[in-house]
């Protein structure tokens, strides 16, 4: 009896050292109330962590041998919270940092330059042997209408030398309308991707949007340095299009530490002005037109190591496939880096993920991972469309 006794209490101990802990929490501007997008949310000496949505929520799940969780934001006072025994909601107030503002300077070939040495520093501490555990997620409209919602947890091994990377799809869902056509027209706009979910490391690794402005002569560039009260500084960079080019450009921000010359995050869209220069694009059978094109990517420096944190991109564009068909389709997708490894590691690569999309790969899911892994909580609208989605 003492011995089953015994046994039933060390399977419980371990049920419960092995169970995770879960903490729900809401961000905001100690100032405002307003909540913050985007924090980055990491829980200290650990590689785990996870953002902030649009209504400053987050969830976090992580081993419980660890307590306290740090938020950092660029805007805003690095934050320290240790978390109280048996705590599952937090509700986080962040303070706004102090910034000593330096004049506005526009110097188009320095501030170039400036900008091009922080793109090569970021592109050589990033590109490492490591693999990148995230959380991703694309909704798919067509002619303004939601047809598609995907999400999954996808691992991306990096190579070494070109900072390339294999995707392995650990767990996914795929949810389309259950009313929508199943006629071969439906089934062209469904198999119709333009981002493609294999490169959403690659390109935040690469800065191609930063290095093909860099390599025009339709832009200038504004520079200012904002140092807060404890001696950090960075620099940011204002992108802006040429008084007087008639062209389809972009504009936007890129923001680096000025010590160590690392990207911290960039923000490129097009140019509301320069919209009215789109012009169609003809490839053989296929005619478009790109009407918004907005990307968006976080950075993080973790004393030696510099991690990439968030990737999202928002495309809308006019599609006529001859014969097939012409709608105009808007692709969102979010990636969030939730814990990575440093190091080689071995892959069946025959199991890579070989399609654009994530949708493709369907439902293999062996729990409701959206609601029990690191993942970007859908905000309250998207909540409504996903409700509509099944």
């Amino acid at each position: 009896m003492k011995k089953a006794l015994t046994l039933c209490l060390l399977f419980l101990s371990v049920i419960t050292f092995a169970a995770p802990r879960v903490v729900n929490g809401n961000i905001k501007d100690a100032t405002t109330l307003l909540p913050i997008e985007s924090v980055s949310i990491s829980v200290e000496n650990s590689n785990l962590g996870t953002i902030s949505n649009s209504e400053g929520k987050f969830r976090l799940v992580f081993s419980a041998d660890f307590s306290t969780i740090r938020f950092s934001h660029l805007n805003y006072q690095v934050y320290s919270y240790t978390l109280k025994t048996g705590e599952t909601e937090v509700e986080i107030f962040l303070e706004p940092k102090s910034f000593q503002l330096s004049e506005v300077i526009v110097r188009a070939k320095p501030v170039k330059e400036l900008l091009s040495d922080a793109v090569k520093n970021s592109k050589e501490m990033l590109e490492k042997s490591i693999v990148l555990n995230t959380y991703y997620r694309e909704f798919v409209k067509v002619n303004e209408e939601y047809t598609s919602f995907s999400d999954g947890l996808l691992d991306y091994n990096i190579k070494r030398k070109s900072g390339a990377s294999d995707l392995y799809v650990n767990q996914c869902r795929a949810v389309k309308l259950t009313d929508a056509p199943s006629d071969e027209r439906e089934k062209n706009r469904e198999s119709f991707y333009l981002f493609d979910v294999r490169n959403a490391v690659s390109e935040a690794y690469n800065f191609k949007n930063i290095t093909r402005i860099l390599n025009s002569k339709s832009y200038d560039f504004e520079i200012e340095t904002k140092a807060d009260d404890k001696g950090n500084s960075i620099e940011i960079v204002t992108i802006l299009p040429k008084e007087g080019v008639e062209m389809d450009l972009y504009t936007g921000t890129v923001v680096f530490d000025a010590k160590t010359k690392l990207i911290l995050e960039m923000d490129i869209k097009k140019s509301p002005k320069h919209k009215v220069f789109a012009m169609d694009i003809n490839i053989v059978i296929l005619r478009f037109k790109i009407h918004e094109d907005a990307r968006k990517a976080g950075y993080r420096i973790d004393g030696e190591k510099y991690i990439l944190v968030y990737n999202q991109n928002k495309l809308n564009v006019y599609i006529d496939w001859k014969e097939k068909f012409n709608e105009t389709f808007e692709f969102m997708s979010d990636m969030v880096v939730f814990d990575y490894k440093e190091g080689e590691f071995e892959f069946d690569r025959s199991k890579r993920h070989k399609e654009r999309s994530l949708f493709s790969a369907g439902n293999h899911f062996t729990e409701e991972f959206w609601k029990t892994k690191n993942s970007l909580l859908l905000n309250e609208a998207e909540e409504k469309i996903l409700s509509r989605l099944n």
